[in-house]
């Protein structure tokens, strides 16, 4: 979808009123422009609540992303950590086929192996952040049961508010999504345990836009008793160029 679509759905939705279905906004989010890759920087801030006293950690890592047209894969990815020593070469490779199947390998330098997560290990935390791996993954909304909640406003800007219930297995129960109807982008997701349990919250801020892409630039995520893991993104290059050899199980264990 072009940005003078985008733009035109923007104003049909804002002046005319129209009501669009779950379904229907999220394949507009789903339909920006995407590079065939790219390569990441990003830095994390672990931060941890005990006793009153906060306690962070800096972590930073290479995440290597590359989107299919063609085949049975929809995307595949790898992260690879580079900051501090402690985590240095710890490596976590996706791959998310169309079906909404996602496979996930982990690998730590020591051992020189990879891991594959099992479907029970998705709702562990990675590498002690507040993101499971499940978020990691590239979520198709496809699975979902979807329902509209209305508007909100988030900074000023007009939201569109959704539920969604997984229909596959997750290791939540809900998710409730904010999407800005002026640019078609997630800005907060709620993530529920229970029907009326959060368990923690994402907030989408600071897009960055280089040529034709846009990405997320900080996503926050902060859990009910304090605890957060701040993701930034301090270098974002599309259209980058990468071989499939970078998203192989060889390429995790020997890069």
């Amino acid at each position: 979808m072009n940005k003078n679509r985008i733009l035109s759905i923007s104003l049909i939705a804002l002046v005319s009123g129209q009501d669009f279905t779950p379904k229907e906004i999220l394949g507009y989010v789903i339909s920006h422009p995407k590079p065939e890759t790219s390569i990441m920087e990003i830095r994390l801030e672990i931060t941890r609540k005990k006793k009153k006293k906060l306690k962070t950690r800096v972590r930073e890592f290479t995440r290597y992303e590359k989107f299919y047209t063609v085949g049975k894969f929809k995307s595949k990815s790898l992260a690879r950590f580079k900051k501090p020593d402690i985590v240095k070469g710890t490596s976590l490779l996706s791959w998310v086929y169309k079906n909404g199947k996602t496979e996930q390998w982990f690998s730590l330098p020591k051992i020189k192996k990879a891991k594959q997560i099992k479907a029970k290990d998705r709702s562990k935390n990675f590498l002690n952040t507040d993101f499971i791996y499940e978020d990691l993954e590239n979520r198709n909304f496809k699975t979902d049961s979807l329902a509209n909640l209305g508007n909100e406003f988030i900074d000023g800007n007009q939201c569109r508010v959704i539920m969604a219930w997984p229909k596959q297995e997750s290791s939540y129960f809900s998710r409730k999504i904010w999407v800005n109807v002026q640019s078609w982008r997630i800005v907060k997701v709620e993530y529920y345990s229970s029907e009326s349990e959060r368990e923690k919250t994402l907030l989408i801020t600071n897009f960055i836009k280089n040529n034709d892409y846009m990405t997320a630039g900080k996503m926050i995520m902060e859990r009910e008793n304090g605890n957060k893991t701040v993701m930034e993104i301090i270098s974002y290059k599309p259209d980058i160029g990468l071989k499939d050899e970078v998203f192989s199980k060889s390429f995790l264990i020997n890069p």
